[in-house]
């Protein structure tokens, strides 16, 4: 009686794993043939926890649960969840106004406000993110925000070669609130700082590197007012780990591993351009 017993709540167990892994997450459509889960399908296909869909030579709209519409353009390769999509080639448009993620090279897109639409493309190596309306928050794999991305500024993130994720080296604004100080970036972040000698530089714009506490906190090094490093000084700890933002100028900021370029036009080509001049030893004077 007890091995029926035990052999019934071993099949019980079965079933009920088995009907929660095959509970629907939405539905995907195509104008032509794309392949669902190596499958190759025409039309219409419903859509599970873990579900790779590809496109081929057509796009393919998803109507996922909670009212999250996603389109994969085509040669786009994606896995799907009930709660984020993995995108690991092409392009995406996601429309939500939850918390729905794309996922892609690791950083997280993520709706910032209601009613926020917005492309996610994946460029080699990189990401290239732009917000058609509302706005999106972007943070790196550790939590960390990195950015915000609004209507007409586009944003490219690229991991740093060898992955250092412990150190930040960014742009922006020193702030002073409530007995703490604040950096927010050129990319619409905003940290709180330790070191010291801060004050001198609040209400400056300043170039900053350090080293990653938490997501929210960053321990300064070393800080400059932009554009003039001999006005700057030595803040904080000697000897934590740094980069320069000297060598990719104001048109980005590299944060806790991440290289973000803000730009409209070209940015693909502005983006290889300073990856390359990152990876390469300074010229030899003539």
């Amino acid at each position: 009686m007890l091995k029926k017993l035990q052999v019934s709540l071993i099949l019980l167990s079965a079933l009920s794993y088995s009907a929660a892994s095959s509970v629907s997450i939405g539905t995907v459509n195509a104008r032509g043939d794309m392949r669902v889960d190596s499958y190759n399908i025409r039309g219409n296909a419903t859509l599970f926890n873990g579900s790779v869909v590809e496109t081929g030579q057509v796009d393919a709209d998803l109507h996922l649960d909670k009212g999250t519409e996603i389109k994969l353009n085509p040669e786009s390769r994606a896995t799907m969840y009930s709660d984020h999509i993995v995108l690991q080639q092409g392009l995406t448009e996601l429309d939500s106004s939850g918390a729905f993620k794309v996922t892609a090279r690791g950083i997280q897109v993520s709706g910032a406000s209601p009613n926020s639409r917005g492309i996610i493309s994946v460029v080699g190596d990189a990401v290239e993110v732009s917000a058609l309306s509302g706005s999106f928050g972007v943070t790196n794999a550790q939590g960390m925000m990195v950015a915000k991305v609004h209507p007409g500024q586009p944003l490219h993130f690229a991991m740093m070669a060898g992955g250092a994720t412990n150190a930040f080296s960014a742009h922006g604004m020193v702030s002073f609130l409530k007995g703490n100080y604040y950096l927010t970036t050129t990319a619409d972040a905003t940290y709180q700082l330790t070191g010291s000698n801060l004050a001198k530089f609040v209400g400056q714009s300043v170039a900053a590197t350090g080293t990653v506490v938490s997501p929210t906190l960053l321990s300064v090094s070393s800080m400059s007012v932009a554009g003039d490093g001999a006005a700057g000084g030595h803040v904080g700890t000697a000897g934590t780990s740094s980069m320069t933002t000297s060598s990719i100028g104001d048109s980005g900021s590299i944060i806790a591993g991440l290289l973000v370029v803000l730009g409209t036009a070209g940015l693909a080509a502005l983006m290889s351009e300073t990856l390359s001049r990152l990876s390469q030893p300074p010229a030899s004077p003539r």
